[in-house]
């Protein structure tokens, strides 16, 4: 990813903690015939030596190429519009501020019931632990067990993180006052999340 200096972020817990409050993602990998993509949920695991676990359609080719090979997951966060006239200077152009995490990493393909059920319950425990009425695995064995014959698991261990904040760090004082002031006043988008940020930055 390209990431010009005022927008890269190299601290590794804020990354990590992205990822864990942007957890859907694309999977992105490379075979014969081409480039492949899937939209999955990851779960991130061992923050000491961080990997990414979750499951794919078994019947969903892109798995069977996988195990082994390095590939890419981009997580997106919020994103808006930036309007041109939004700025004092003249001498600008509209932009997109947004916030976006690569991760490189090497795939363990897992197939057995028991590194199933595990990837499963982590995932259903992490999705579900802040409503009302949690919905637990055990509820519902006989499903759960025909799932598993439906899945691969995905072991990821992180080799690489990049993570690309753009934010009008690049910006005077008085112009990043004047985008977020401008995010405040519409409702497209995700105007108010990246005014947020930028109060932050």
């Amino acid at each position: 990813m390209f990431i010009p200096k005022d927008f890269k972020v190299e601290d590794q817990e804020k990354l990590l903690k992205f990822i864990q409050e942007n957890s859907f993602a694309i999977l992105f990998s490379q075979d014969e015939e081409g480039p492949k993509a899937t939209h999955l949920p990851f779960i991130l695991v061992n923050n000491e030596q961080p990997e990414l676990i979750g499951h794919i359609a078994k019947a969903n080719p892109q798995w069977k190429t996988l195990n082994g090979k390095n590939v890419l997951i981009v997580f997106s966060g919020p994103h808006s519009y930036i309007s041109a006239s939004w700025y004092k200077e003249r001498k600008n152009v509209p932009t997109w501020n947004y916030v976006a995490l690569h991760v490189e990493g090497r795939v363990e393909i897992l197939q057995e019931a028991d590194e199933l059920l595990s990837i499963l319950h982590q995932s259903v425990n992490y999705y579900e632990k802040d409503l009302e009425k949690p919905w637990k695995i055990e509820e519902e064995p006989e499903t759960v067990k025909r799932l598993l014959n439906g899945i691969v698991g995905i072991r990821i261990k992180i080799e690489k993180l990049e993570g690309k904040w753009k934010l009008n760090q690049n910006k005077s004082k008085e112009n990043k006052e004047n985008v977020i002031e401008n995010l405040r006043n519409q409702d497209i988008y995700d105007s108010q999340k990246i005014a947020d940020l930028m109060e932050r930055e």
